[in-house]
């Protein structure tokens, strides 16, 4: 019975801040694929696996950043490496960065002048936080991402946004390091790179109303076959831990066509796996030795 390692990347990028760790260095990233063409098959996600030979390794990116095209592709291209691109279709041809970028850039930016406190206007959530040290505002950052990772709607989340970008005076321009991918960028990405969706706004699903949940899954996959003019047929779950998807998620994207999604759970793929949970293993910017040794790890869970 063969299996599958599904390796979720997100960025490939130099950042000199990278809060949530993801982001590989182009040259880890070379590194890393080198080892994995040289050691194993490399199968795309959305093929069949039941009648692989040999166990094999799948290459997956979530969200959507631009530097999946300006610095992944091309070194996938030399190697000849297939990969699969989830893009949450919100943020594309926006100059805006994805919410928890956004975050960081209004109360984590060393160099901007805050006042001493930043008060929260909500009908539950009205709170007064000290912002003063960098300290405070990381305490800020760390409730309002589990906040907006879950607890509250995606239209509160943006209404939010806009308090903290009005009290910072941040504006609401995005840092060109993180853009999103823009439209003529997607339209271009060779057959070696698959698109599937990531919901419309890059929500916690689970937290969502069914009608909700509806909206982001049916809208990102609409809006990816408009730009392609192909069938979407893999999608991601946001996040993609077991707390952030449910049998209402599942039964959505069956009826709207999808055969595979990828969750964000550690694990290997077997032929008993779901098809609508098929675990991947996050990379982080791990240089080859550390890289080797934890592909060795994630291979003795299966």
């Amino acid at each position: 019975m063969c299996k599958v390692l599904t390796l979720l990347y997100h960025r490939v990028n130099n950042l000199k801040h990278d809060k949530h760790l993801l982001a590989v260095t182009p040259d880890n990233f070379y590194k890393q694929l080198m080892f994995l063409k040289e050691h194993y098959p490399i199968v795309r996600f959305e093929e069949d696996w039941n009648n692989l030979r040999e166990d094999a390794v799948c290459i997956t990116f979530d969200d959507g950043y631009m530097d999946n095209f300006t610095n992944a592709l091309p070194i996938l291209q030399e190697l000849e490496i297939p990969a699969t691109v989830f893009v949450a279709t919100g943020n594309v041809d926006s100059s805006e960065e994805f919410w928890w970028d956004e975050l960081e850039r209004i109360l984590l930016d060393r160099q901007r002048n805050y006042d001493s406190t930043f008060t929260l206007e909500d009908e539950l959530f009205s709170c007064q936080w000290p912002t003063e040290t960098f300290a405070d505002r990381e305490e800020l950052y760390d409730t309002l991402h589990w906040l907006m990772h879950g607890k509250i709607a995606v239209s509160k989340r943006k209404a939010w946004m806009r308090q903290l970008q009005s009290w910072s005076k941040a504006g609401n321009m995005g840092r060109k390091q993180n853009q999103a991918m823009q439209t003529e960028k997607i339209e271009e990405l060779p057959s070696l790179l698959t698109v599937g969706a990531h919901t419309v706004n890059h929500p916690s699903l689970k937290s969502l109303s069914k009608q909700d949940q509806e909206y982001e899954i049916s809208q990102s996959i609409k809006d990816l076959e408009t730009l392609l003019k192909r069938r979407i047929t893999v999608f991601s779950y946001p996040f993609g831990t077991a707390e952030d998807f449910d049998k209402t998620t599942i039964d959505l994207c069956r009826k709207e066509n999808i055969c595979k999604v990828a969750a964000n759970i550690p694990g290997l793929w077997t032929p008993r796996c779901s098809d609508y949970e098929i675990p991947r293993n996050i990379i982080r910017n791990w240089n080859i030795e550390e890289y080797i040794q934890k592909i060795e790890e994630l291979w003795k869970m299966g």
